[in-house]
């Protein structure tokens, strides 16, 4: 419980801990931990991971889109969920979405790939397609477009070729 007490109350957390909704309790979750934080292209790391949630309409993909950075970018561990009530197989997919310290950007989408976890290359390309959305960002460095032709949409393209593949 104690890394949750950086983030919430000892009342909060067994709020959260009883709460059966899990899309509910990754959103809130998520709005306090990403709280103030800047995502890559600059926008609210909150509001991104909203956006793409609100791609998918299972409940379960929505809160596992949601807690998909969750692990890179606070303290809290597969253990800190595990102990707030998601189930492991949600907690294996965020597991296998995270991207580990030194861990080339290519080995990467190639982990989740071979990971043959469905949940975790839908989500994969729906955050990139999300990254790759130049409509409502304020302003554009020549930074960010890099990191979208560059990194983004080469993986994007090997994603979406592995699930055509699946397809057929």
């Amino acid at each position: 419980m104690d890394n949750w007490l950086k983030y919430f109350s000892k009342e909060e957390v067994l709020s959260l801990k009883g709460a059966s909704n899990l899309y509910g309790k990754a959103y809130l979750i998520c709005e306090r931990v990403f709280n103030g934080k800047k995502h890559v292209s600059g926008k609210d790391y909150f509001k991104h991971l909203i956006e793409v949630a609100d791609r998918f309409s299972d409940e379960k993909t929505k809160a596992v889109t949601l807690l998909h950075d969750i692990f890179k970018e606070t303290t809290l561990t597969p253990f800190d969920l595990d102990y707030i009530g998601f189930p492991s197989d949600l907690i294996k997919c965020i597991y296998i979405m995270t991207r580990k310290e030194n861990e080339t950007y290519d080995y990467f989408i190639d982990r989740i790939i071979s990971s043959n976890n469905s949940m975790a290359l839908d989500i994969k390309k729906a955050d990139i397609e999300q990254n790759m959305n130049l409509n409502d960002l304020d302003s554009l460095s020549d930074d960010y477009l890099n990191i979208i032709h560059l990194k983004y949409k080469p993986q994007y393209e090997k994603i979406l070729d592995v699930l055509k593949e699946r397809e057929m």
